[in-house]
Order: structure tokens, then C-alpha cells, then sequence
């Protein structure tokens, strides 16, 4: 040791002993409670325009029924948990293990174009020519 281009172990990251005491406190900080926040995001959520682009319940249910999940018995299944499932949380959960991930192109009751992509976060309809 002692050669220039060695330094002492002290004069490594840093400046020296500039800020080491330090510390982060939460008990300042003006922390919104759970309430708070929920009904900060119910306000955002209200906020929020809606899309140009409305789709009906006959729309996917037409979507259902034309294509199912592209598995064998698909479209059965899929029909009978939408008979026997009311929970839509539990319907959503099981329709998105039986459809897996991928897509399709889609042919909407109007007649016009788009495409459905489905995966574990569920079906994503998109309308051509706009991409909403």
C-alpha cells in the first residue's frame, strides 16, 4: 500500500462521513388511509371518459358462440359456465384457463372487421379501421 494509485478502504464510495446518520422517516409523511385511497381511485375511475367504441353483451356472446376457445368442447364449456357461473370474477377466471393465450381475427354483428386477443387478463376486442 501507499503506491498513487491505491486508496485506503475509508476513501472508497463517497465523500466520507457527509449524510451517514441519516435516515428516511414515514412518520412526517402524510399517508392517505385505505378509505382515502379507495375513494381517490372510485374518483378517477368516474372521471374517465368512455370509449367511442361500445360493445354489447350480444357482441361477445356472439363471439363466444362463433368461436369458442378454439379447444375441443370449448364452446360447451364455455356455455355451460356462463349457465351455471353467476359470480363474474369466478366466470372471468375460468374463461381466461380455458381460452390460454392468442387471437383472432373477428367479424362483429354490424359487419364490420377487428380482431380478439384473449389471455390470462381476458378477451381484448379491437375494431378496425380505428383500433379502439
Amino acid at each position: 500500500m501507499g503506491a498513487a494509485h491505491e486508496q485506503s478502504e475509508s476513501a472508497g464510495r463517497g465523500t466520507g462521513d457527509d449524510g451517514a446518520d441519516l435516515q428516511l422517516s414515514f412518520l412526517d409523511a402524510n399517508i392517505p388511509t385505505e378509505a382515502q385511497q379507495i375513494e381517490k381511485i372510485d374518483q378517477a375511475e368516474s372521471e374517465k371518459t368512455p370509449s367511442a367504441f361500445v360493445l354489447s353483451q350480444a357482441e361477445i356472446e356472439n363471439e363466444l358462440r362463433r368461436h369458442g376457445s378454439g379447444f375441443t368442447g370449448g364452446k360447451q364449456r364455455i356455455i355451460a359456465l356462463y349457465q351455471t357461473q353467476p359470480d363474474r370474477k369466478l366466470c372471468a377466471k375460468a374463461l381466461a384457463k380455458e381460452y390460454g393465450i392468442g387471437g383472432h381475427s373477428h367479424d362483429y354483428l354490424d359487419g364490420s372487421r377487428g380482431f380478439v386477443n384473449h389471455d390470462w387478463k381476458g378477451l381484448e376486442f379491437v375494431h378496425y379501421p380505428d383500433h379502439q
